[in-house]
């Protein structure tokens, strides 16, 4: 009997391997982020995995989200 293949794990730049992530806020909060990030010279996408790691870390869990732009 043979064993069915292992699937193979998404390396970090494999096509499929992040997700995208839609949110919504209010306009204040979205012109005081794009002056975080002109001013940190970071995107809003990084200043976001950021947020999102610092958010695992609060409640215990392994920081384990990449930013896919980021070489």
């Amino acid at each position: 009997m043979s064993r069915p293949a292992k699937p193979t794990r998404l390396k970090s730049r494999d096509a499929g391997s992040f997700k995208g992530l839609l949110i919504r806020m209010n306009l204040e909060g979205w012109r005081s982020l794009r002056i975080l990030a002109a001013e940190t010279d970071a995107t809003l996408n990084s200043l976001a995995i950021e947020a999102f790691n610092d958010l695992l870390k609060k409640h215990g869990k392994k920081q384990t989200i990449e930013n896919p732009l980021a070489d």
